[in-house]
């Protein structure tokens, strides 16, 4: 029997700039570090402040970094092969998913590959960004599901709260092997149990059938969706904000497209 491959797919926050601000930056440091434009531009190892962050980093990995803090035990134990990093399309998510990368590189030996999620830079695209991080998130499980080695971690101690319920039910549905975060309170690592998440065979049939409606006529019209599943199957879907309904169309939402394409 091989040996498992342990892969871990992190959220990344920016607690690696909030610490290090709060405990070592000098006074025109804070100033870059508060601009995300200024920060973006010093986000690689040709910078000397990232260099200065990263040898905080490098000196005090738990610390400095709430993703590092939450997988110690996994480093320790050598169940961290690979890692991908999740971050935001901002310069304060790339400033410290290179941080990380670097990090995984050169201290652990483990490589990083860093996935950019567009849509959080602009708070009118958080929606957006939440559908586009459900789909790389999803994408990336399915694919890695198909090699029976892999061993898949989900580590959603960074980002935003609605990113972690996001890749919650990401997770549930897909069947992953573990998720955790950093407790913020116990201040130790916490495994989430994995609930089974499904929906009745019936409103799965819906939606597909909605979803190839869709494709072909852009929208679902009401009386037709009433007629064929009736009133009371439109208002639990929308209870459970699967659809939504705009003068007399029904369609499907942009996260329940996306979960469709990879629900097993």
């Amino acid at each position: 029997m091989s040996k498992p491959y342990y892969i871990h797919l992190v959220t990344v926050g920016i607690s690696i700039i909030s610490n290090y601000c709060r405990n070592f930056a000098e006074e025109d440091e804070l100033k870059i570090l508060k601009d995300d434009w200024e920060v973006c531009k010093r986000s690689t190892p040709s910078s000397r402040l990232f260099m200065n962050v990263y040898e905080r980093v490098k000196a005090e990995p738990r610390s400095m970094s709430a993703e590092l803090n939450a997988m110690w035990n996994y480093i320790q134990e050598k169940m961290v092969n690979e890692v991908y990093l999740y971050s935001t399309d901002t310069g304060r998510g790339e400033f410290c998913a290179n941080q990380l990368q670097k990090y995984f590189y050169d201290e652990i030996g483990v490589r990083a590959n860093i996935v950019k999620i567009g849509g959080f830079g602009i708070p009118s695209q958080f929606e957006e960004g939440l559908v586009n991080l459900l789909d790389k998130i999803s994408n990336k499980i399915t694919t890695l599901k198909q090699n029976p080695n892999n061993q898949i971690y989900l580590n959603a101690t960074g980002g935003f709260k609605p990113e972690n319920a996001i890749l919650y039910t990401s997770a549930a549905l897909l069947k992953i092997d573990n998720i955790y975060y950093l407790h913020e309170e116990l201040k130790k690592t916490v495994q989430l149990p994995l609930i089974p998440i499904t929906l009745n065979p019936k409103y799965m049939k819906i939606l597909k059938y909605m979803n190839n409606y869709e494709r072909e006529h852009g929208f679902t019209p009401k009386s037709q969706f009433t007629q064929k599943y009736g009133e009371k199957n439109l208002h639990h879907l929308k209870t459970w904000n699967l659809i939504i309904e705009e003068n007399g169309r029904i369609k499907l939402r942009k996260w329940t497209k996306t979960i469709l394409k990879y629900y097993i």
